[in-house]
């Protein structure tokens, strides 16, 4: 829908009116929309967004102003497109308002995370007896919503990564009964119909590619170098295809909705949570089939497929957390990093979308999933792996240089309430990640001579805690926090500062070594991993700035 209002409307950034789902912008759309409908399903939307981190009681305030104006007439007068749909809300209640009131939502949205501060919520709730005591909507379809960065985050996930497909699925069982699921089945399905839930074709319909949206929540991505899945396609060439479905652990579908007709299954909204490997072995195994024919006039591909079998699970659910549980359980068969499982959190997930939406010089790309960049044209160097991000975190946020190399996956259980909570501004990770690519690409390209790689946490820690100037970035108030994220984002940008900031903390560092004599490369390993050194160093670093 399109809702923004082009003008400087009062308290209003955009509104919807829907009739029966489908958006009216003028009375003449309105009238088609109403015609030949006894009491239609109408509901109004309306939009405020800020840039900003807060929630305004002012700019709430004055939001819901506009809403209550925009239904007594008040706003008229505004802009000729707000009069045009002030005309649609009056021609909705004369002429279609009878057995049903409409349904009303109110969406502000910030940058920031909603909190619930007793003020705005009180202010919520008076607005929302206002909006009943005009007895002019459904009094339980009255929606205020506070909308925050990871609400965007997710909704635009939902929108631009929705996926359907549909399955011929005749070998299915009715899995039992479950509150957290709606149906589920289970079951094998043939090759063609495995390809057709990620295939991607061209206009020809030829299969070309593999759509990797699909497999978005998967713990890891394919590795085609995995000497398990080079056997099981050399076991393929060997024994043949029939034999897949016995050696195989299969796929599981997790889908927002199931429409099932006959053996006709629709999936929507669906991920791939478990079997990305398999799923691109048959893809592997398809194309190899299709070089083959080309080549000799084998087998044809859709042979190959029709006779392999893939073992299948499908199951409908929309309850998030009892998905990452199937997650987390279906990937048990398989020797899984812990730390892996953090790439099925939505707040990792909302990092590796922010990593990519800055400014091209400072692009990153976390990289939640093993080999998740293997098959894109994305500068290697820009990818940042997640246990890179979590030591350069343990380093600069929690102030554990001298374990954040050895020791971050036990960081992560001890602090996992510290770091990573969904509350946290991405622009502090994506400052952390920034600087540890700017260190790597100085050590690379020989700007920093004579640094040893071994204290490169201590750098990050020192560079970090310079450019913030507070112990827990995290305590600051939340525009603080954002402009510590710019300040160390600036830093690592002006390579002169930078260069400058490493050779003052290169230079704390030697004298710290030196007291404490190590003069060896093993004393010199054993003693930045002793506590009292870096607690020297913090000291030391604390009286520089």
């Amino acid at each position: 829908f399109n809702s923004h209002l082009s003008g400087d409307e009062f308290g209003l950034d955009g509104v919807v009116v829907l009739i029966q789902g489908e958006q009216a912008r003028t009375t003449e759309e309105a009238e088609a929309l109403i015609e030949n409908i006894n009491s239609p399903i109408v509901e109004f939307h309306f939009f405020q967004s800020k840039t900003s981190t807060s929630f305004n009681y002012g700019d709430i305030s004055k939001f819901y102003d506009a809403i209550e104006e925009y239904f007594s007439g008040d706003l008229v007068g505004e802009s000729d497109e707000l009069d045009e749909l002030i005309a649609v809300k009056d021609l909705v209640y004369e002429n279609a308002v009878t057995k049903k009131n409409p349904t009303i939502r109110c969406f502000y949205a910030t940058t920031g995370t909603y909190e619930e501060p007793s003020r705005i919520e009180k202010l919520r709730n008076s607005f929302v007896e206002t909006l009943k005591s005009l007895n002019i909507f459904d009094e339980h379809e009255i929606h205020t919503h506070m909308v925050g960065a990871s609400n965007i985050q997710q909704w635009f996930r939902s929108a631009t990564s929705s996926n359907s497909a549909t399955i011929s699925f005749d070998k299915s069982l009715v899995l039992p009964d479950n509150g957290d699921v709606e149906e589920a089945y289970i079951g094998y399905i043939d090759g063609r119909n495995l390809l057709e839930l990620f295939a991607v074709r061209d206009d020809e319909n030829e299969i070309v590619g593999i759509n990797r949206s699909v497999f978005y929540d998967n713990v890891r991505d394919y590795n085609p170098r995995s000497p398990i899945n080079m056997k099981i396609k050399e076991s393929v060439r060997t024994d043949g295809v029939k034999e897949f479905v016995f050696r195989n652990n299969g796929v599981t579908v997790v889908a927002k909705n199931i429409d099932r007709t006959a053996d006709n299954f629709t999936l929507e909204e669906y991920q791939i949570v478990n079997g990305c490997q398999t799923s691109n072995v048959v893809f592997d195994i398809y194309m190899e089939s299709v070089e083959a024919i080309e080549a000799e006039g084998s087998v044809s591909p859709e042979d190959v497929l029709d006779q392999l079998n893939v073992p299948i699970k499908i199951i409908g659910s929309k309850d998030s957390e009892f998905i990452s549980s199937i997650i987390f359980s279906t990937n048990q068969q398989n020797p899984v990093k812990a730390e892996q499982f953090w790439a099925l959190e939505d707040y990792s997930k909302s990092l590796e979308e922010y990593f990519q939406s800055v400014g091209e010089d400072e692009v990153l790309y976390l990289e939640r999933r093993d080999n998740q960049y293997r098959s894109t044209n994305v500068e290697r160097t820009r990818i940042i792996p997640a246990s890179a991000l979590m030591k350069a975190t343990a380093a600069c946020i929690l102030n554990l240089p001298h374990r954040a190399a050895r020791d971050y996956k036990k960081i992560l259980t001890e602090h996992s309430m510290k770091i990573f909570v969904k509350d946290h501004d991405v622009r502090v990770y994506h400052a952390i990640a920034y600087l540890h690519y700017r260190l790597e690409f100085m050590w690379r390209n020989q700007k920093i001579p004579h640094i040893p790689k071994s204290y490169r946490y201590y750098l990050m820690n020192g560079l970090f805690s310079t450019a913030t100037g507070v112990g827990d970035v995290f305590q600051q108030k939340k525009n603080e926090v954002t402009s510590s994220a710019e300040r160390v984002t600036h830093l690592a940008s002006d390579e002169k500062k930078l260069q400058k900031s490493i050779d003052n903390i290169s230079n704390i560092m030697k004298k710290l070594l030196k007291d404490f004599k190590a003069d060896t490369p093993e004393r010199v390993r054993d003693t930045i991993r002793s506590p009292t050194f870096s607690q020297r160093f913090k000291d030391e670093i604390a009286k520089s700035k």
